[in-house]
């Protein structure tokens, strides 16, 4: 008798304490509650975290343009912000340095042709045996040494800009050359002019720096509470808020900024490229990777209600309301965006919770 007494007390508690998910009420009670709805709003963009981001160049993707000899730059045909062609001549340089060596280079032709007649000669003296294998051998290297001078300066050339078409010119007419046309080794942008028109420059003085812009980089810098509380994984999706660019995590950098205590997330971006440029600040919201194809919505934060460890809302019904547990994604003041089993026509409460929340916990009269 006490046992089936204690459990029909025992029941009638805990169907005070755990509540129904589905309450009826009338359309006068919610008016004497003061409850207010509103339809729920699908998210159109990512939601999530807001980080600031800056926009850097794939290493791979910049190419430094330099003079391999010192002189005067007497043209510069392109700027900062210009698009150029592989092959498109950049800049003109005016070079004693290229003409002492194209006449280099004519000396070392000349005795390289001397060493091959000297040593077929005496190829033909070591055959009939007039002359010791000795003297022969030393042919030989006389003419492997000059071969090797020849071509060692024959590179120097090319790498001057002058092609071999130019160099045997120089070779049948002695047609010098007193400039360098510096080329675009790649197809992009030019980031930085480092000279001027009129300027002297040595050696390989960096002169252009050229970039391909498809894909670029965003950095972020993600506080370490936020990657300790919500781990960032490699493929997650980075969108840039107020532009229509997107892109995915390619690594999380373990190295810290001492000076805000944040991490580098990095990540390649290559839907929408166009609307970003070079060292450009944005802001980036990173989502899981789960959450990328996951459906969200906009809410009043005024709509949410905490019980006991879950997240609802009321979500009103013909006869009443119906409890839906929710996930919140990211809150922003007065807008929170959520995410659960919603179909998007739904009217949840936005005001007036509490009364909802006390009938359907029991408490109260009806």
């Amino acid at each position: 008798m006490r046992f089936t007494l204690y459990f029909t007390l025992l029941v009638l508690y805990c169907g005070q304490a755990i509540a129904a998910d589905v309450m009826k009420m009338t359309a006068i009670q919610q008016k004497n509650l003061n409850v207010k709805t509103v339809k729920l709003q699908a998210e159109t963009k990512a939601s999530g975290q807001v980080y600031p981001a800056e926009v850097v160049v794939p290493v791979n993707q910049i190419r430094v343009v330099s003079s391999a000899y010192a002189g005067l730059v007497d043209q510069l045909q392109v700027t900062a912000g210009q698009t150029v062609k592989k092959g498109q001549v950049l800049a003109h340089i005016v070079s004693p340095e290229l003409i002492s060596m194209q006449r280099e280079y004519l000396q070392s032709n000349a005795q390289r042709r001397l060493a091959r007649q000297s040593l077929d000669r005496d190829e033909a003296l070591f055959k009939d045996g007039i002359i010791a294998e000795k003297r022969l051998q030393t042919s030989q290297n006389s003419h492997f040494e000059t071969a090797a001078q020849m071509n060692e300066r024959r590179q120097l050339l090319k790498l001057s800009g002058m092609g071999d078409g130019a160099i045997n010119q120089l070779e049948k007419g002695g047609h010098y050359q007193n400039g360098i046309a510096l080329i675009a080794p790649i197809s992009g942008v030019v980031l930085e002019q480092m000279v001027t028109q009129g300027q002297r420059i040595e050696a390989v003085t960096p002169l252009l720096r050229i970039a391909q812009l498809n894909p670029l980089w965003i950095e972020a810098h993600v506080p370490l509470t936020d990657l300790k509380n919500n781990p960032i994984q490699k493929g997650a999706l980075i969108t840039i808020k107020d532009l229509d660019a997107s892109g995915t995590v390619m690594t999380v950098l373990p190295s810290m900024r001492a000076q805000d205590q944040t991490a580098i997330v990095r990540a390649e971006v290559r839907h929408g490229v166009n609307q970003l440029f070079p060292s450009q600040m944005v802001d980036v919201i990173i989502s899981s990777v789960s959450g990328a194809n996951v459906n969200s919505f906009k809410v009043p934060t005024s709509a949410l209600v905490n019980h006991q460890s879950r997240v609802v809302v009321f979500v009103q019904t013909g006869t009443g309301f119906e409890v839906r547990e929710v996930k919140v994604l990211n809150t922003q003041g007065e807008v929170t965006s959520i995410t659960g089993e919603f179909n998007g026509t739904e009217e949840i409460v936005i005001s007036g919770t509490a009364g909802i929340k006390a009938s359907w916990q029991g408490l109260g009269g009806e």
